[in-house]
């Protein structure tokens, strides 16, 4: 895989932009927010070049990791598919980064709300290129059953889709409930379909083991 000039561009605007208005943190900046949607911890304010560099590292990690894959061919089948997870997780890390400085310099910014509509667009994006995902170790759903059968792989990944973005939807609903309400009805939009995605799997697999 290559690396994405476009997201090394983002990635830089965003580590210079920290630099300029680092001067103007205070000596510690938000490192967390309880489920009412208060900060609970501070940082300091180094950590500020942490959060800015962790796209960059995310992204070069996954350039580098198809190199180790037994099934390296797949991702040239799935290329749009992890190019465009790439780029809209790198977007999401960005935008939260910038959330925490924005709230660290003193701005009102409902966090909560922000993470949760972020995860709505970052859910519906995967949904979208899940079925394209071909069988491979590093990317996509890998449970016992996907991993050792390829229908098994290709069925999930299908569902799964659906599974995302019924798990996108359950995140925007939550933006209009109170932050600990809306959390936990986030988590169960996020967990259920991945626990039923998980038993479709078994099951399917149980199915063609039968049959073969």
């Amino acid at each position: 895989m290559k690396i994405n000039k476009w997201i090394v561009v983002m990635v830089l605007l965003s580590i210079i932009g920290t630099i300029f208005v680092y001067q103007y943190l205070p000596d510690t900046v938000p490192g967390h927010w309880n489920l009412s949607g208060e900060i609970d911890r501070y940082d300091k304010k180094e950590m500020v070049f942490v959060t800015a560099l962790l796209p960059l590292i995310l992204h070069l990690l996954m350039v580098f990791l198809p190199n180790l894959d037994p099934k390296k061919a797949s991702y040239l089948k799935h290329e749009k598919a992890y190019a465009m997870f790439q780029i809209a997780i790198v977007i999401f890390l960005i935008a939260i980064h910038w959330v925490v400085l924005a709230s660290a310099l003193g701005y009102d910014v409902n966090t909560g709300k922000f993470v949760r509509i972020g995860l709505g667009i970052l859910f519906v994006i995967i949904g979208n290129y899940m079925s394209q995902i071909r069988h491979n170790y590093f990317f996509g759903i890998k449970n016992p059953w996907t991993l050792a059968n390829e229908e098994v792989w290709t069925k999930t990944h299908r569902l799964g889709g659906y599974g995302f973005i019924l798990s996108g939807i359950f995140a925007f609903l939550s933006v209009f409930l109170q932050n600990a309400v809306a959390f936990k009805v986030m988590m169960i939009g996020i967990f259920g379909p991945v626990i039923g995605v998980n038993i479709y799997s078994y099951w399917l697999y149980q199915k063609i083991k039968k049959v073969s």
